[in-house]
């Protein structure tokens, strides 16, 4: 990784300010990526197959309060969890597989920044009549930082 060279005066034109938009969208994808992976993980630690014999306790009256199947869903394994014993929980804990999970979670730093230089490139080709613009892109492509 280089240092970022200086560009001066630099103005965008749509083309590129699509491009920083995508960028920009991609750094959120991986943020939500990895907040919709932390909860994926802890559910199946939680609320997975290996708690399906947890029993949902004295909460049937509630169950017949809620209308909706979906918070019906989301109250039987909010019961689930809660009434379930520490050793099942315990047991969980260990059976999650962590390696994939920390894997997965470094991946998407991977990915984002594949996407990011294949966008670079193509707007790196597209800019090469626009020498400040083209630099830019060149430079996202390469790998330059602050």
């Amino acid at each position: 990784m280089k240092k970022c060279p200086a560009i001066v005066n630099i103005t965008f034109d749509e083309n590129s300010l699509h491009g920083i938009d995508k960028i920009k969208e991609l750094h959120n994808l991986e943020k939500y990526g990895r907040i919709w992976l932390t909860i994926g993980h802890l559910f199946t630690i939680f609320g997975g197959s290996s708690l399906r014999s947890a029993s949902t306790g004295n909460v049937k009256e509630v169950l017949n309060l809620v209308r909706r199947d979906t918070a019906k869903t989301v109250v039987q394994a909010a019961a689930k969890q809660a009434t379930s014993e520490a050793n099942q929980t315990a047991y969980a804990i260990t059976q999650a597989n962590w390696e994939y999970f920390f894997t997965s979670f470094d991946s998407l730093s991977d990915i984002k920044r594949k996407e990011i230089e294949e966008l670079a490139f193509q707007q790196a080709l597209q800019h090469q009549k626009s020498p400040k613009e083209y630099v830019f892109w060149k430079s996202i492509y390469m790998g330059c930082q602050l």
